[in-house]
């Protein structure tokens, strides 16, 4: 039985337990797709322990995705972070071991933004603006009042 993303209960009671993983997207159960691909390892740093009758991890990971550029359409790379992101769970809900993989899995995809551009500026951008129109007098209707 693989423990990667176990925590067993009964170890905690004496010691904290120090997280550090380095692993694939695969070993998370994620599939790249089209226009998002998770492109190294995820990197975890962490801890778990035990408060009053709650089981607290908390963790760091960083992890890469390469997504389309939303100006040029680049597949552009970005680093992403989740600092401290905590889990809770009650002593009481769990029998003998937690298992956090799927928590990690739902943060990582919520931290993904829904767009991204080629190194934050695209170069690109200067191109479509001159396609844009330009603002004509500015109407505040509600000035008077």
């Amino acid at each position: 039985m693989n423990s990667k993303f176990k925590i067993f209960v009964d170890r905690l009671k004496k010691v904290d337990e120090e997280i550090k993983e380095k692993v694939s997207f695969q070993a998370l159960d994620i599939e790249n797709e089209k226009e998002l691909k998770f492109t190294k390892h995820i990197l975890i740093d962490g801890k778990a322990y035990i408060s009053n009758e709650d089981l607290i991890i908390n963790l760091n990971i960083k992890f890469y995705i390469t997504m389309p550029c939303s100006i040029c359409n680049k597949f552009t790379e970005k680093e992403l972070l989740i600092k401290n992101l905590y889990i809770t769970e009650m002593l009481s809900d769990i029998s003998t071991c937690y298992e956090y993989k799927d928590d990690i899995r739902n943060a990582c995809f919520l931290e993904i933004p829904s767009f991204v551009e080629c190194m934050g500026n695209c170069q690109e951008r200067q191109n479509t603006k001159k396609k844009l129109k330009k603002e004509s007098d500015k109407n505040f209707p509600f000035s008077n009042l």
